[in-house]
């Protein structure tokens, strides 16, 4: 029996559909969400009914772009989707960003007791020990109106939606939150990563340069007495949207939160390790109660490397240079450079 190249290729179509057993996007997201309720029901119940609003409005791709999102998964276990909503006749664009961990739910539950011992480590999130049982943060959080258990679990496994929502709502460069499901977490979409523009006119990468080392500053400055030291200031977790002009933070999972209401807040030189090729820290100089530039190294590192490595420009290299090299003989603080160079980009 022959047939046509077109029914071929849907009866194929249908064949690994089945096989990978690729769900329509709310069903997929609905079970997702059932499956963390079961792990931890105190930590999420209270996200059923903003969730099940979420998952109604997801307008589902064709059965082709699901199986190559199945696909997809089979090699790359990063699970994020690109989605839209229907909302009042349009069509939002949102990423859905989800965090699989393996968890028993007894392990789950005790996300207090086991934050409160960890030590300090490496990578994800960190938040700086203080004299206080209950670390202020925690506190704030609440007093914003999350749940306690919900805070404990996400700041132990999953910071990321936890600190969007907020950072969203004092008008940092984050997405707007949608969601928070479980461990999934619905974003708008907020464009391409930086290193989309690496290669772009030079106007626009001077104007995505002179953004990245303002968010340097206001990160370290903060908010409510917290400095935000980011660990991965890469630019595959930074994107520039095209319809804010704006460059936006997309990924909050790894860094370190310093509580600088118990702390000196004396500024000092952030300084990298030896051999050093890119980013890599020791935890205890992020909590040792100084005012670290650590997020401005990493953006003129960025920004040097990445966006203006082919500049002719010589002054903006040489500031460049000071403030990633910061030598004692030339620099005294890479915040001055940060500044100089925000002056020089704005001309």
């Amino acid at each position: 029996m022959h047939l046509p190249p077109g029914q071929l290729k849907v009866l194929l179509i249908l064949a690994l559909l089945q096989e990978l057993q690729v769900k329509p996007q709310r069903e997929l997201f609905q079970e997702l969400f059932e499956k963390d309720l079961q792990l931890c029901p105190v930590c999420f119940s209270g996200q059923r009914e903003r969730c099940e609003e979420v998952f109604q409005k997801i307008a589902e791709p064709s059965d082709w772009s699901r199986l190559l999102k199945a696909i997809s998964l089979l090699f790359d276990q990063r699970a994020i989707y690109f989605l839209e909503l229907k909302e009042d006749q349009e069509k939002t664009k949102v990423v859905a960003k989800r965090k699989d961990i393996h968890l028993q739910k007894r392990e789950a539950e005790n996300s207090r007791k086991e934050f409160l011992e960890l030590e300090e480590r490496p990578g994800g999130f960190h938040l700086c020990r203080t004299s206080s049982r209950i670390p202020r943060f925690v506190d704030y959080l609440a007093q914003r109106g999350h749940a306690s258990a919900s805070i404990w679990f996400y700041m132990m496994h999953y910071v990321s939606p936890l600190l969007m929502q907020e950072l969203y709502l004092l008008q940092f460069p984050v997405p707007k939150t949608h969601a928070s499901c479980g461990l999934t977490h619905f974003q708008a979409y907020a464009g391409r990563t930086l290193m989309h523009y690496a290669e772009a006119e030079e106007n626009l990468r001077l104007e995505l340069s002179r953004q990245l080392l303002q968010l340097a500053l206001k990160l370290t400055f903060g908010f409510s007495d917290f400095r935000i030291y980011l660990t991965d200031f890469t630019a595959d977790n930074l994107a520039y949207d095209d319809d804010s002009k704006k460059v936006v933070l997309i990924d909050l999972d790894s860094l370190v939160l310093v509580d600088a209401a118990s702390t000196s807040g004396q500024a000092q030189k952030y300084e990298p390790l030896p051999g050093e090729g890119g980013f890599t820290f020791d935890v205890s100089a992020f909590c040792s109660g100084q005012q670290l530039d650590a997020n401005v190294y990493q953006a003129c590192l960025l920004v040097r490397d990445v966006l203006l490595r082919n500049t002719d420009n010589e002054r903006l290299q040489m500031l460049l240079e000071q403030c990633v090299a910061c030598q004692d003989d030339l620099c005294d603080m890479r915040f001055q450079q940060a500044y100089d160079l925000i002056k020089l980009l704005e001309s």
